[in-house]
């Protein structure tokens, strides 16, 4: 792979603005105030275009990027924006075993940094959904190696396996065949 993913809309993003989108996805999921200035999500919006996603919404922020304030004044703009670049915000106010599904897909797209979706995993949908095996051996995965019976940490690709298997139950669950959400 050269770095590059495509996202929803057909467009190329390189490796770092991909983790950009995702982190302040993570940040949204656990409901933490956006980090960072009105300028920074300007300029994300600058690279989003630079990089060849042009919506109304990524305009928009773009003309915010000479505005002084903290990011959360622009919030719903920076979820419009994330939406747009196949980003969406989970919505955790739906039914859990979705919700579920949703967190353990963004971790498995790499929309999702693992570490923001395994804590929601593990502190939130285990218990809403009674605590399916497959989140528990996703628990295990670190639990493990911080109890040092592994001697090395679980590799991404082994939390992005994990996550499969719990979008795949979730599925299971709610009797579809597709894993997108709803």
């Amino acid at each position: 792979m050269n770095g590059l993913v495509r996202d929803t809309a057909g467009v190329e993003l390189s490796a770092d603005l991909r983790n950009r989108l995702a982190e302040l996805r993570g940040g949204l999921l656990h409901e933490r105030p956006l980090q960072g200035t009105v300028p920074d999500a300007g300029w994300l919006a600058c690279d989003l275009l630079e990089a060849g996603l042009d919506t109304p919404a990524i305009q928009e922020l773009i003309e915010q990027t000479l505005s002084i304030g903290p990011m959360s004044e622009v919030e719903p703009l920076v979820r419009r924006v994330l939406a747009e670049a196949g980003f969406p915000p989970i919505d955790v106010q739906r039914d859990p075993w979705v919700v579920a599904r949703d967190v353990a897909q963004g971790i498995v797209e790499g929309s999702l940094p693992i570490s923001d979706g395994a804590n929601y995993l593990i502190w939130q949908s285990m218990d809403e959904c009674g605590h399916p095996s497959e989140i528990t051996e996703f628990m295990l995965l670190m639990d493990d190696w911080q109890a040092r019976c592994r001697t090395e940490p679980p590799a991404d690709d082994e939390f992005r396996e994990q996550a499969a298997k719990i979008v795949e139950a979730v599925n299971r669950h709610l009797g579809t065949e597709a894993g997108g959400g709803t």
